[in-house]
Formats: structure tokens, C-alpha cells, sequence
């Protein structure tokens, strides 16, 4: 930003880029929502289609034990809104991805 008098306020200036900026994270952590959303949506599809009662086989059975060991150890405290959090989560979905690859 030039600060040669181009800009009649450069404070005025900064508050506008905040805004945006503001607004750009919103609609990033929007989008950001509906993709891992998406992805998890995916996985219970893909694992309530065996609930019809019919026998599950042991390699499935294997990976469901392992699924519910990893959700069950992911250990994330929303309520601080850390990243770190965001980021275990994503490495969850990650993990689940993984042990449905060949249903």
C-alpha cells in the first residue's frame, strides 16, 4: 500500500482489508465444514451399509474395532478452538478413509 496520499486514510484502509480478511476466513472455515462433513457423511454410508443384518466378515469386523479405537482416542476440546484440534479431527476422518479404502 502506497502511503504517498493516494490513500486519503490508510486506517480506513486497514479496517476494510481486516473485513475482508474476516469475511475470506468465514467462507474458508464454511467450506472447510462442508468438505470434512462430506467426508464423514461418506464413511457412515459406507459403514451403515452392512448394518442390514447380514454377517460381517472378520476383516471388517478387524476394521471396525479399529475405527471405534480411533474415534474413541481422539481427544479434541472444541471449546478452545485450536487449530491443533481442526487438525486431529481432519487426521480421524483421514484414518477412517483409510480402513474403508477396500469394503
Amino acid at each position: 500500500m502506497k502511503l504517498d496520499g493516494s490513500e486519503a486514510s490508510p486506517m480506513k484502509a486497514v479496517v476494510g482489508e481486516l473485513e475482508n480478511l474476516r469475511e475470506s476466513l468465514r467462507e474458508t472455515l464454511s467450506h472447510y465444514q462442508a468438505r470434512v462433513e462430506s467426508d464423514i457423511d461418506a464413511i457412515r454410508d459406507v459403514v451403515s451399509q452392512d448394518l442390514g443384518g447380514n454377517k460381517i466378515d472378520s476383516g471388517k469386523l478387524r476394521d471396525l474395532r479399529d475405527m471405534l479405537t480411533v474415534l474413541r482416542h481422539a481427544q479434541v476440546k472444541a471449546e478452545k478452538g485450536r487449530r491443533k484440534d481442526v487438525k486431529k479431527i481432519e487426521g480421524v476422518v483421514a484414518d477412517l478413509k483409510i480402513l474403508i479404502e477396500h469394503w
